[in-house]
């Protein structure tokens, strides 16, 4: 496997876990959804700079915010109330609010508390949002009923893939709630950035790609991510594993993204070079089109 010290192996992790944040945000579903929601191409632009500034924000927030943690609270504290120190930012602002049993103190968490909430809240709907629909048109309307069903039976498709995934999500979600999940995260990120970023490049800037080199991109990043999140510190093998019991990772690092992200790209380019397929550089020139005034994307 890879070997390399202590402080070379944090700082290779805290890499990967960089490239995976910034560049799987690009990917998330639940993002590249909102984008439906915009009546024209330059409305679109608009609100992508609005989330690029939004977002930049936030991720220069969370160093300030680890800086804090670091700066205010004992670290014992933090492990106390979760092993896995994702309790940070709430107890940060406990302490800047006066500390507990203070009514400052009391009124930041909550208002933390909140806003966590709300943030998860949005996700899921986000999500939740973006399977179902993916399902009815993708799956139930091209692939089972092979582009014969009505505009009726679409909505009615994504109404019960809506109530199926919610119910296998709350499954899910109580049969771990005894396991440390935060690792899961990254690996969102990191799954968006190896299969969905990688593929949307490539159909956006390169005449020559092909459905074979999107399957390959989608296929390699998703599996790679997946596979070595498994086999990681992230599952078995430390005190805030997912599972602490086991240990069967070989993988060192929590964050499989400067691996996945590069094998993602690399397999889109083979698959395409690789593939039998011809460009089609009328259906290019048309995409680019789309992408450039959003005429016809309705």
């Amino acid at each position: 496997g890879l070997k390399y010290g202590k402080d070379s192996l944090s700082k290779l992790d805290f890499l990967s876990l960089g490239l995976a944040l910034v560049l799987g945000t690009a990917g998330l579903p639940h993002i590249l959804i909102r984008f439906y929601t915009v009546p024209t191409a330059k409305a679109a632009r608009k609100s992508v700079n609005w989330a690029i500034g939004i977002i930049g924000a936030f991720y220069l927030m969370t160093i300030v915010l680890g800086f804090g943690a670091a700066a205010l609270l004992n670290r014992a504290d933090i492990i106390a109330s979760n092993k896995a120190g994702t309790t940070a930012a709430p107890l940060l602002a406990q302490e800047i609010g006066g500390g507990s049993g203070s009514t400052g103190g009391a009124v930041l968490l909550a208002v933390i508390s909140a806003v966590a909430f709300a943030t998860i809240l949005a996700v899921v709907a986000g999500l939740t949002l973006a399977s179902s629909s993916s399902f009815a048109h993708d799956l139930y309307v091209n692939v089972i009923r092979k582009g014969k069903a009505t505009e009726k039976e679409e909505v009615r498709a994504a109404r019960w893939s809506t109530v199926v995934i919610g119910a296998v999500a709350i499954g899910l979600g109580a049969l771990a709630r005894d396991l440390n999940v935060a690792g899961l995260v990254a690996l969102a990120f990191a799954v968006a950035a190896s299969a969905n970023l990688p593929t949307i490049l490539y159909s956006l800037f390169w005449k020559r790609f092909t459905t074979q080199g999107a399957l390959w991109s989608i296929y390699g990043g998703l599996v790679s991510s997946v596979v070595l999140v498994l086999f990681s510190p992230v599952v078995s093998g430390k005190p805030t594993s997912m599972f602490k019991g086991a240990d069967f990772y070989w993988f060192p690092l929590e964050n499989p993204g400067i691996i996945s992200i590069p094998l993602g790209f690399l397999l889109g380019w083979l698959g395409t070079v690789l593939s039998k397929e011809k460009a089609d550089p009328q259906k290019f020139a048309e995409l680019e089109v789309r992408s450039l005034t959003g005429t016809g994307a309705h």
